[in-house]
């Protein structure tokens, strides 16, 4: 039981860490190459927006947010 929270915990830091590290590095990467600079910061917002849309479109996950928080 408690692998499995820890293992779902991590797995949402990994993915935000992820998502803004792609946002982060789109004004560094700018200086390179502009497109891909583009694509970098389009991904990164897609992974953020992905993640929150699996964690709060799931009924009972955001149930449980709600009722008990991010603990």
């Amino acid at each position: 039981m408690i692998f499995e929270t820890l293992t779902g915990q991590l797995t949402v830091v990994i993915t935000l860490a992820f998502g803004a590290l792609l946002i982060v590095l789109s004004p560094i990467i700018n200086k390179e190459n502009k497109y891909f600079a583009w694509f970098s910061l389009a991904m990164g917002v897609i992974v953020l927006f992905l993640l929150f849309w699996f964690t709060f479109g799931n009924e009972v996950i955001r149930h449980q947010i709600l009722k008990y928080g991010l603990q």
